[in-house]
């Protein structure tokens, strides 16, 4: 598997990175450094969730999928 870690050319569109509080598999941490690689990107951590919160709780997802969508449509 390859990994991509500052891709050349770099991401210029604007991106979500969404991942859970509680994720043990794709961090708080790490969703805040993909983040950091993308210009135009924003980062929520969804508070109380684990790994599964698309499932757990998919208003959550959705809301802020919604409310970026609406930004940049």
């Amino acid at each position: 598997m390859t990994e991509l870690i500052r891709p050349k050319p770099p991401l210029t569109l604007p991106a979500l990175v969404v991942t859970c509080e509680n994720d043990s598999g794709s961090t708080p941490a790490m969703a805040q450094a993909i983040a950091s690689e993308i210009t135009r990107s924003q980062c929520h951590i969804l508070p109380g969730l684990r790994h599964l919160g698309l499932i757990e709780a998919p208003q959550s997802f959705a809301g802020r999928l919604t409310q970026f969508l609406s930004l940049h449509a």
